[in-house]
């Protein structure tokens, strides 16, 4: 209780701390917007002038604002050797990095263009008069300024992957996440205009950054202090068990609303100036724009299409076996044995292959992948974030689809997903059988009113029977890591599903690599969070546990209850 009191206690101060430093800023918004007609001018073309919306989180926390900058042009196309040592000087009195100013000096010496970056209008224009003084000869239009409105971070890199960014370019560059998304509501209020929408009250209550002045503001599903502890544990398990990316994703089954969604590498905007390579590794948002193949998580949804079909009950048994020959190929299970005749609950609990496979058999291709496709794999989510891709599977009566395919696919190999898109399919288990809309936008402002969305709950995938049978044996799962050494989350009831996958080179042969994930929902029998954990190319463990020692079980599933137990106290009942 100490812990959480003095986290929470962390993070509101951490809050308050932003909100007062960016009040100055506001306050030139303000100024510029409001009172804008007694300002001085400044060398802006039109279309430059287009700020965009705020975007809060779920309880009015600012994410991501608007702020004008000046940028100082200085041309030195006819400036002498003395007079480009004397904007040197200059520059420095007024606190320009040296970085910047060598820069500078480097561009006015061969003749062209340097652009200095000032924050107030106040310091753009003594700047600028500054300049004029001290090269009094030179031709009228060798320095002038302009505005530009740039985007705030306060949190720094917290949440990029669900933001994305604008640069400074002209046009500037939106690119990601709610930015690129809803990209033509945030700049013109235009685009957004839900089926279903209730005028409310703003999340927060009163703030001085939303609304902005500009009106077309979105605030998001995201609660900033879960979003905070979700990437603090995944850089903690980028750090104990160097995987070459992760992916955590916090979501409410019932209505699909994220609650956290973080992906390392991730770029950080308030620091642009960084190799173009690590740049494009952290822009990428792999929790909606890479797939991979998921492995044994997608057992829990095999065992609940076949109890929803009829073709499996609570008490049938299976036969399983070490090995299974079947479409000219050879099933195994990952322990190397058979257990004989097992309930789908041991089957699940144990992981195994063969049985699954043989239930996958008994389903029938048909009925198999008509209920693949009603848990949605092979199509995107529709998530509110930009650049989504879909998984693909090889659906029967199709060239590159054989009869194999019906017993690995069974298991979660030869087909891909996205970590949102397996997520999705998992939520169905956890709120009685329905197929969610993920989504990150809660309301949004405009017309001086502040309206939230509706999200359609979506289509009916199993009977609400199949949902609470299968998430009583998944229960069983998380007993049977309890067995094998991995601590539960204190005092609540788990429901979820390893998946451990290896992978292939580029010939095709497998290698010690393979990407480790767990989904589980909490609790169990009235689930507040579904959670999905996933670590590629894990490459040692706590305790320097070479790769082939390192499963779901060790890795993404301990992940999952550091994440759960942080959690916990901020989830609404």
């Amino acid at each position: 209780m100490y812990r959480e009191a003095y986290l929470a206690r962390r993070l509101f101060i951490m809050i308050v701390g932003v909100t007062v430093a960016l009040v100055a800023i506001w306050a030139q918004v303000i100024h510029l917007l409001v009172l804008g007609s007694s300002a001085p001018q400044v060398n802006a073309a039109p279309e430059r002038l287009a700020p965009m919306g705020t975007i809060v989180d779920r309880h009015g926390h600012l994410l991501v604002l608007d702020a004008p900058v000046y940028r100082v042009y200085i041309n030195g196309q006819n400036l002498s050797s003395t007079a480009v040592e004397a904007v040197a000087n200059r520059l420095a009195e007024y606190g320009v990095p040296e970085e910047t100013r060598a820069r500078a000096v480097e561009l006015l010496r061969a003749g062209k263009m340097a652009v200095v970056v000032v924050d107030t209008l106040e310091g753009a224009q003594s700047l600028e008069n500054d300049l004029e003084a001290v090269v009094p000869d030179a031709s009228l239009d060798w320095v002038w300024q302009e505005l530009r409105w740039v985007r705030r971070y306060p949190n720094g890199p917290l949440a990029f992957h669900v933001l994305g960014y604008r640069n400074l370019q002209n046009p500037p560059l939106v690119q990601g996440g709610v930015h690129q998304y809803y990209m033509s509501f945030l700049s013109a209020c235009q685009g957004l205009d839900p089926d279903q929408k209730r005028v409310a009250e703003p999340p927060g209550g009163y703030s001085p950054f939303f609304p902005s002045p500009f009106r077309c503001d979105l605030a998001l599903t995201i609660d900033a202090a879960v979003q905070y502890l979700v990437e603090r544990e995944l850089d903690r398990a980028i750090e104990t068990y160097q995987p070459s990316s992760g992916t955590i994703i916090v979501m409410n089954p019932e209505d699909g609303s994220i609650l956290a969604l973080a992906s390392r590498p991730v770029y950080d905007p308030t620091n642009p100036y960084v190799p173009a390579e690590v740049a494009l590794r952290g822009l990428q948002n792999r929790a909606v724009e890479i797939t991979y193949e998921p492995g044994s998580v997608v057992k829990a949804i095999t065992f609940a299409a076949a109890y929803d079909a009829g073709v499996i009950g609570e008490n049938s048994t299976i036969q399983d076996q070490a090995e299974l020959e079947y479409g000219h190929r050879v099933i195994r299970n990952s322990q190397g044995r058979g257990y004989g005749k097992v309930t789908p609950a041991v089957a699940l609990a144990k992981s195994l292959n063969v049985a699954t496979a043989r239930v996958a058999i008994r389903m029938g291709p048909h009925r198999f992948y008509s209920y693949l496709s009603k848990f949605g794999f092979g199509r995107t989510t529709e998530v509110d974030m930009a650049n989504e891709v879909g998984g693909q599977v090889r659906w029967p009566n199709t060239p590159k689809w054989s009869q194999v395919d019906l017993a690995t696919n069974s298991f979660g190999q030869g087909l891909s997903v996205t970590p949102i898109q397996l997520l999705r399919a998992m939520a169905v288990l956890a709120n009685g059988g329905w197929l969610v809309r993920p989504h990150v936008m809660k309301g949004y402002y405009r017309d001086d009113a502040y309206y939230e969305a509706i999200w359609p709950r979506g289509q009916r995938v199993i009977r609400p029977e199949t949902a609470r049978v299968v998430t009583q044996w998944l229960t069983g799962v998380t007993d049977e890591l309890a067995n094998l050494g991995q601590p539960p989350v204190p005092g609540v009831r788990v429901a979820g599903k390893t998946g451990t996958a290896e992978i292939a080179d580029e010939e095709g042969y497998v290698t010690e690599d393979r990407n480790v994930t767990f989904v589980g929902y909490f609790p169990a029998d009235n689930p507040r969070a579904i959670v999905l954990v996933m670590l590629e190319k894990p490459q040692t463990g706590p305790n320097d546990e070479a790769v082939r020692q390192l499963w779901a079980y060790n890795t993404a599933y301990p992940v999952f209850v550091r994440v759960a137990q942080a959690i916990m106290p901020y989830l609404e009942p």
